[in-house]
């Protein structure tokens, strides 16, 4: 009696569980929502992701670059797709300053089918808005903002809320480095200007490697850099300008 109660038991665990495999299937069914890598504001308790933007800048584009990409990464759950998902995007004219000739919009997006693996649930793909370049974003340090937000098509539905939408920041220049003090001023670079950061590292240092460990580190690496842009100056003397025209200067 207590061997068959055990078989019974042993059944009623199998078939429960079962169960539970056949409904996440179910759940994880044809069934397809989209979503933006980077939440747009703080996650709903308890979640505690934070509010993230996408930056897009032509600061470390050549003064003729009138055009960028900015890239969103979006995810894609459930089964793996056996052919692409068109989408579209809307701006939220709400949370959007940008004018529209600073961006433009596809028509149609698409998510491509991407078979990596037969287990995978959570697809990636990344799609870009294309941000142009205008006269007033010289005179706006801190950029103009582009928020869009996803707009399925079919029978493809939207994601967690707080990743539905996306903001893009889109600058002209960079912000000052903390680390240009006014010592760095005084013995190296001179008064800062976006425009004389820019050409620094465009020509003399494109992996931004002077930093404040260098500075405390090995101040010597930072005085070799300075003495190759000092130069790299003197022999461009058409781009060794700052945006009024005077002539740029170091102080190394």
């Amino acid at each position: 009696m207590k061997k068959l109660l055990y078989i019974l038991s042993m059944t009623a665990v199998l078939m429960m569980f079962a169960a539970c495999q056949e409904e996440d299937l179910q759940l994880w069914g044809d069934e397809h929502h989209i979503y933006f890598e980077k939440f747009y504001k703080d996650a709903a308790a308890p979640g505690k992701e934070r509010a993230d933007s996408t930056l897009a800048s032509f600061f470390f584009y050549t003064d003729d670059v009138n055009e960028l990409n900015a890239n969103l990464v979006v995810n894609m759950t459930g089964r793996l797709l056996e052919g692409d998902i068109p989408f579209k995007l809307r701006v939220v004219d709400e949370m959007t300053t940008a004018n529209s000739d600073e961006y433009t919009l596809q028509d149609q997006y698409v998510f491509r089918a991407h078979h990596v693996n037969d287990t995978a649930r959570n697809q990636r793909d990344t799609i870009t808005v294309k941000m142009h370049r205008s006269a007033r974003l010289k005179d706006m340090p801190n950029g103009v903002r582009l928020t869009v937000e996803l707009v399925p098509i079919g029978a493809l539905k939207l994601g967690q809320t707080e990743r539905t939408r996306a903001v893009i920041i889109l600058t002209r220049d960079a912000i000052k480095p903390e680390w240009w003090d006014s010592q760095v001023e005084n013995n190296l670079f001179g008064k800062y200007s976006s425009r004389k950061y820019k050409l620094f590292l465009l020509y003399i240092d494109p992996q931004a490697t002077l930093n404040a460990d260098m500075l405390e580190n090995a101040p010597y690496k930072a005085i070799q850099l300075l003495r190759k842009f000092k130069q790299w100056l003197q022999e461009h003397p058409d781009l060794a300008v700052e945006e009024d025209g005077q002539p740029m200067t170091v102080n190394v």
